[in-house]
């Protein structure tokens, strides 16, 4: 498993947000989902977003990313009230979503798919440099590539310009180990070069080595969010079974602590 902190020179609770999710309500169609969610990502961190099925993960992935429009709350980038803001406006701003499904053409080969984000041979070159199994088959339909191979694909061309901010869900999702591996190890590079990532996952015990930051969510609360340093067994058991009383256990994100005189 990846471990390790970014390296920019300050704390992430020392820089200005690059997202945060300004007490969050949101639903879908007329069932509601997320009560009061409050979540902050700053450049060169990654927030590592635990909790089970149905606790609104992905609600709230689409909420950072633009997708669906929050019911109460705002969502701000680098300041900027973004809320009502178009996904297509939120990416250009930095702010991009890399869904549970692998963003990649099936019918189109690894170099054409590449090309499409990496117009220039240099920075394609680099990726094959980077990923050799990707350079070895760089000829062939994505449709060919195994799951994890795809995830790389889609990820890959990030590596030459990193955005602002990444929302992943479930990255690893139905991927094998070794290749998990290697797309958090991807993903501990673009924290490294300056992205603040928001991780989702359910397996919670192999991405807490690659977490600053840690916050459960049950039923549509942050039951805990705080240091990687903190965790704890009981909070994560809590929280996975939605035993967690938001209003009486919701401990401060540690960038609202550092702004506390």
């Amino acid at each position: 498993m990846v471990s390790g902190r970014g390296g920019i020179g300050e704390s992430p609770a020392q820089r200005q947000p690059a997202l945060a999710l300004h007490h969050i309500h949101a639903a879908h169609h007329t069932t509601p989902v997320l009560h009061g969610v409050n979540l902050t990502i700053h450049p060169g961190e990654i927030v590592v977003l635990l909790g089970p099925n149905g606790a609104g993960k992905s609600t709230l992935c689409q909420v950072a990313a633009g997708q669906l429009t929050p019911t109460q709350g705002r969502v701000t980038v680098a300041g900027q009230d973004v809320t009502r803001q178009k996904p297509t406006d939120r990416s250009r701003a930095g702010i991009l979503l890399a869904p549970e499904t692998r963003a990649v053409f099936p019918t189109l080969t690894i170099d054409e798919n590449l090309t499409l984000h990496l117009p220039d041979n240099p920075s394609r070159e680099a990726v094959y440099t980077r990923f050799p199994a990707l350079a070895a088959r760089r000829t062939v339909p994505a449709a060919s590539l195994s799951g994890g191979e795809q995830q790389l694909l889609s990820l890959a061309p990030l590596l030459q310009h990193p955005p602002d901010v990444l929302i992943a869900d479930e990255p690893s999702l139905g991927l094998a180990p070794r290749v998990a591996d290697e797309v958090f190890r991807l993903l501990a590079e673009l924290r490294d070069a300056g992205t603040g990532l928001l991780l989702v996952e359910e397996k919670a015990a192999e991405v807490l080595g690659l977490a600053d930051t840690v916050a459960y969510l049950a039923q549509g609360r942050v039951a805990w969010s705080g240091p990687r340093e903190d965790v704890r067994v009981d909070r994560l058991t809590e929280a996975y079974l939605g035993l967690a009383a938001p209003e009486a256990r919701a401990e401060p994100h540690p960038a609202e602590e550092a702004r506390r005189p």
